[in-house]
């Protein structure tokens, strides 16, 4: 009996590390990307309350064998290994950042009569076909001085109608969509909307494959490249298909000068599953952990999937905000990127 109990100590410790970090062995990065490991790991703060709960529950079980039968020592064992894990996990959370403002302070950055100190200030905000409307998406960028726009499950129409409110603001962008089909279901359309205050972009055809994604390019050669992303969600029947298309968004990482936002439907956990490194704007302002998806659950226990990355030498990620409008099952994320140069 205590080999059994010795065993699934060993199998539970081997899942805990799992969950915790799956990129420190190679062997484990498959499972990371895998069922049912893909899905769990984008809640942590889940993952941590149910560690707990079962190192309490063996804990007293424990304790319970003792007093009556003096046994009880591997399950008390076991108890102390899910409190590590359990700590672990919330221990990663706090690392990650879990200021969870509501909007960011006053911009000072590009504007359309100067380039101020140079801060670009980034949206994505996943709509849900027109759920959080357009008026409303305008109305973020406004308050909170807003560059660069990405608005995944989005059609063409209503990027135009961002874009035409915003410019009856005297507030003016230039858009590039993924051309998706008026036919199509809107969640297969990304929009971009870049600000001409950062000058002339113009659509790239070098975008991640088949992750209704969208690149813009500087025309002079001088800027940051943006991309927004909305690769498929792990659901059990597409897994294939969503490490495909994820793994394609982050090997853009391997870009010099990029900023890339979007739904990513994965953290940075597959991220460096995958085995690739980028700066994390709302990590690097302390807001790395707070969630995007679902909006009906609080920010602290829903997922991070929504993300502004660059390349980690560019920029850094000095102010995070997120923020609830509309009907979108979505939250949005704000981030201030500050030049380091």
């Amino acid at each position: 009996m205590k080999f059994v109990w010795a065993l699934v100590s060993l199998v539970i410790a081997g899942i805990a590390l799992v969950l915790f970090r799956p990129d420190l062995a190679p062997y484990l990065s498959d499972y990371a990307l895998a069922l049912p490991f893909a899905q769990i790991l984008s809640m942590r703060f889940w993952i941590g309350a149910v560690l707990l709960f079962g190192a309490v529950i063996l804990a007293v079980f424990a304790l319970v064998r003792y007093k009556l039968l003096n046994m009880g020592r591997i399950a008390g064992s076991l108890a102390g290994v899910l409190l590590i894990a359990s700590m672990l996990q919330f221990g990663l959370l706090l690392e990650r950042g879990v200021a969870k403002p509501h909007q960011l302070a006053p911009d000072r950055g590009v504007a359309m009569a100067s380039a101020g100190n140079s801060d670009i200030t980034v949206l994505t905000y996943n709509t849900l076909g027109g759920k959080t409307t357009a008026e409303q998406i305008s109305q973020l960028v406004e308050t909170n001085g807003v560059d660069v726009v990405v608005l995944p499950e989005t059609a063409h129409k209503r990027g135009r109608e961002v874009a035409e409110l915003l410019a009856s603001q005297g507030l003016n962008f230039q858009q590039f969509d993924t051309h998706t089909s008026q036919y199509d279901p809107e969640f297969r359309s990304t929009v971009l909307l870049v600000s001409v205050a950062l000058g002339e972009y113009e659509q790239s055809d070098d975008a991640p494959a088949g992750s209704a994604a969208v690149v813009a390019r500087p025309v002079s050669g001088e800027g940051p490249e943006f991309i927004g992303v909305h690769p498929i969600a792990p659901v059990p029947a597409l897994m294939e298909q969503w490490r495909s298309q994820t793994r394609a968004v982050y090997e853009q990482c391997g870009k010099s000068n990029f900023i890339m936002a979007g739904d990513f439907n994965s953290t940075i956990d597959h991220q460096m599953a995958h085995g690739f490194s980028c700066g994390d704007g709302a990590r690097d302002a302390g807001s790395g952990a707070v969630g995007t998806w679902p909006a009906t659950m609080p920010a602290g226990l829903s997922a991070p999937i929504d993300r502004v990355l660059h390349d980690g030498h560019s920029y850094r990620g000095t102010d995070a905000a997120i923020v609830k409008v509309g009907e979108s099952d979505h939250r949005g994320l704000l981030v201030r990127l500050t030049p380091t140069k």
